[in-house]
């Protein structure tokens, strides 16, 4: 004798591969719009095309003065100092440390210069990670930049690097 069709296996079966289906994409579109505030397109990119190029033009000019720094960063001390292509008038300068992974960890510090020709800032004693470290002058003509492992106790070299624009 043949059963009504809500008492077989099969039809039930194949009514929950559909409504599955339905309630996985209402989760995921639930997910997308409460926790995706980013947006990965640009709205202009000829002119982010234009700020890159300004970029790469700070880091050349830096390069053709030969500007280089060595730097400690460790127990809450940022220490910097010109290795080479000093200006004659030392100016204040300002330090960008960028997170490679975490947006909310960056910060910049303005540093100006002692006597012995060294400048100091106070950083978080929990700076660990891949940070990029960038120093332009107060005039932003040109621009240093590179990253590094930090916490960094013995010193190292900071040089104008036009990788990661």
């Amino acid at each position: 004798m043949n059963q009504p069709w809500y008492k077989q296996f099969w039809p039930w079966f194949l009514i929950t591969l559909p409504v599955t289906v339905m309630i996985v994409c209402g989760v995921i579109i639930y997910l997308s719009i409460s926790q995706g505030s980013f947006s990965m397109v640009v709205d202009d990119y000829y002119k982010r095309g234009k700020t890159i190029n300004a970029i790469i033009e700070h880091v050349e000019e830096a390069q053709r003065r030969d500007i280089s720094f060595e730097f400690t960063a460790d127990q809450g001390l940022f220490t910097l100092k010109y290795a080479s292509g000093q200006p004659d008038e030392l100016s204040a300068l300002r330090v960008y440390f960028v997170h490679t992974t975490q947006a909310g960890k960056d910060f910049s510090r303005m540093l100006t210069v002692a006597a012995d020709g060294t400048y100091r800032a106070d950083i978080p004693e929990e700076i660990n990670g891949k940070w990029t470290i960038t120093v332009e002058p107060f005039n932003k003509v040109w621009k240093v930049s590179e990253k590094y492992q930090l916490p960094k106790a013995e010193l190292a070299k900071l040089r104008p690097l036009l990788y990661g624009v």
